[in-house]
């Protein structure tokens, strides 16, 4: 069989109902964990328990009770739950029978039927196969029934445990107890363990199917330098999801579930630990980064009041330009001069609304007509300082309208968090000041980044010290190493990271006596959107079940969450032939007339180049 690839559940079946006997292998077979090693069973267990380095102590002594048995039995290290659990009470003051009720329940809870066996076991019950299971287990026959049965299959014809039988797979002699138990019928095991349920069925004289475990096919893929815990319940849920059955999924989809997912997840439930522990009573998420974050965010548990709102650039700078003009003229002059897109001056004016400076671009040797570029921008900035109080008035209204939305967003509460994907935090830093300045509301504002990148070191230590500024991933005082390893001499990981926060919905632009304006729809780009975010969907949707009653394990470390995005970014193999499918508009927003597109992947390589 070809590595990671599987034939179909009905072919598969067809073939087992060839035989008599029909037998499986349970856990990595017929049942899965949402993690790739299931020791991470026992460090939950150590965190319920309160018991300090309980995980080793589990590991040790089932180890020692096997080499026991091994000294004292004819060969055979079959050792039961209760047995490791009497070594594990003279090691501790925990109670045998209720510890390993524990464990046998948190089994019952995270573990989940192969979904590509539920459906090959029902074909050969329909066609009236004797089905049975095989297990080297320390849980009892009636424990592993109690597992199968929640997970949703029917009841098996024999259950056959080596902890009840003394003899094993391992051993091979549990398939000479098969072969007497089935005299004269054709037998099948299938398992994903190539020594003890294949070559040790075959030497048996028992034909066998080696169903490829998950993590083995997905393990040499995930990410290394994940700490332990996040590292295998991350991995255990992208090899379940992708490798149980072999059904094709496309490459935006993977992206979003194998990268994307958990940066978002991690993100979303440290803003969700933030807002509780600061006792904030409303989020907002700002348009449009906080699409997805939202969505993620409605499915926490726990999660305070939010809503979704409606930000852009252009409503946030008519605000800058009523207090600070220069900042106004740095944002929309210099930094679209220095740009990568050529934009004419005319367009620039019709775009805010100011078209009746076109008359005076003569004096200043300008024309509509003219490349914004850094030759003319100290004349284009002349002009707009020469006609500073009329640009003002020009804004007034919209800037009223937006004070009022922010006001209604707000509405009664003392404290809330403005969340944004970042990178220099102006948009929630906008909103702080027109809350405090222009509204005069008694609200407290936390600003809360997925990353804060900003160039001047000056201004970043000054805003990431106040401790309303607070950032996930890095800023110029968390996780400078990550910062680091995010900036590593490209311009591009800004772009790159955004792409898992596209939204399918129009840039929006402002808000207005009108309502709210919009720029055009950007479909061209919305189902590549729509597969990634839902990646990122079923990825925390998954995770957030899997570990619904385990609560500290959705405290993903910024670095857990950061390590998968810059695999990504560093592969150009899986992401150009994504980003060459994406489109971005030259001219947007300014130059609606001769807009044109672009490949977002020649987009950042001109980017990088400066060309």
């Amino acid at each position: 069989m070809t590595k990671g690839k599987r034939i179909s559940a009905s072919i598969l079946a067809e073939r087992l109902c060839q035989y008599d006997v029909i037998s499986f292998d349970v856990f990595g077979t017929l049942i899965l964990r949402p993690f790739s090693s299931p020791r991470v069973l026992f460090s939950i267990m150590e965190e319920r328990l309160g018991i300090y380095k309980f995980a080793k102590i589990r590991l040790d002594s089932e180890d020692e009770v096997r080499l026991q048995k091994l000294n004292n039995d004819d060969g055979h290290d079959n050792v039961t739950l209760h047995e490791i659990y009497q070594l594990i009470a003279k090691k501790t003051n925990l109670d045998a029978n209720l510890t390993a009720k524990l464990e046998y329940d948190l089994e019952v809870e995270f573990c989940y039927a192969n979904s590509y066996f539920k459906e090959v076991v029902s074909k050969c019950k329909e066609a009236h196969k004797a089905i049975i299971v095989c297990s080297d287990m320390y849980l009892s026959r009636q424990q592993i029934q109690g597992i199968l049965r929640k997970a949703g299959f029917p009841d098996f014809d024999g259950v056959y445990v080596s902890s009840e039988l003394n003899c094993s797979k391992k051993q091979g002699d549990v398939f000479t107890v098969l072969k007497q138990a089935y005299p004269r019928q054709r037998i099948i095991h299938v398992g994903d363990n190539k020594t003890v349920d294949i070559a040790n069925a075959e030497q048996s004289g028992i034909d066998a199917y080696y169903y490829e475990n998950v993590n083995t096919i997905g393990g040499k893929n995930r990410i290394k330098g994940m700490s332990y815990l996040a590292g295998r319940t991350y991995s255990g849920l992208v090899n379940n999801h992708f490798y149980c059955d072999g059904k094709p999924f496309s490459d935006e989809y993977k992206i979003g579930y194998v990268y994307g997912g958990i940066y978002v997840l991690g993100f979303v439930q440290w803003v969700n630990r933030f807002v509780l522990d600061h006792d904030i009573g409303k989020v907002l998420f700002l348009a449009r980064d906080g699409d997805i974050y939202s969505k993620i965010y409605d499915m926490l548990p726990n999660h305070r009041e939010w809503l979704y709102f409606y930000w852009s650039r252009m409503a946030g700078i008519k605000i800058t330009a009523v207090e600070n003009f220069y900042e106004f003229c740095q944002r929309m002059i210099w930094h679209k001069a220095r740009g990568v897109y050529h934009i004419q001056v005319g367009h620039v004016l019709r775009f805010f609304g100011i078209s009746y400076l076109v008359p005076r671009l003569a004096t200043y040797r300008l024309t509509e007509g003219d490349i914004l570029s850094e030759e003319n921008a100290e004349r284009v900035e002349r002009l707009f300082y020469d006609n500073k109080e009329t640009i003002i008035d020009t804004f007034r209204e919209d800037v009223e309208i937006t004070l009022e939305n922010i006001r209604n967003a707000v509405g009664e509460e003392e404290k809330i968090a403005i969340v944004d994907v970042g990178w220099a935090g102006t948009g929630p830093m906008i909103i702080k000041k027109a809350i405090r300045h222009y509204l005069h509301l008694n609200c407290k504002v936390y600003s809360l980044l997925a990353g804060y990148r900003q160039p001047s070191e000056s201004m970043a230590s000054l805003y990431t010290m106040d401790d309303t500024n607070a950032a996930y991933l890095f800023s110029a005082n968390t996780n400078r190493d990550l910062l680091g390893l995010h900036v590593d001499g490209t311009k591009k990981s800004n772009l790159l990271l955004e792409i898992f926060t596209q939204s399918c919905s129009p840039s929006f632009l402002g808000y207005t006596r009108e309502g709210l304006e919009f720029d055009r729809e950007e479909s061209e780009n919305y189902a590549i959107i729509r597969n990634i975010s839902q990646g990122i969907l079923d990825f925390a949707s998954e995770y957030i079940h899997a570990f619904r009653s385990t609560p500290f394990l959705l405290n993903i470390s910024a670095y857990d969450a950061y390590l998968p995005f810059n695999d990504l970014k560093n592969s150009d193999d899986l992401l150009n032939p994504i980003l060459s499918k994406m489109t971005i508009a030259r001219g947007k927003f300014y130059d609606a007339d001769s807009r044109s597109t672009e490949t977002l992947l020649s987009f950042l390589n001109r980017d990088e180049s400066g060309k």
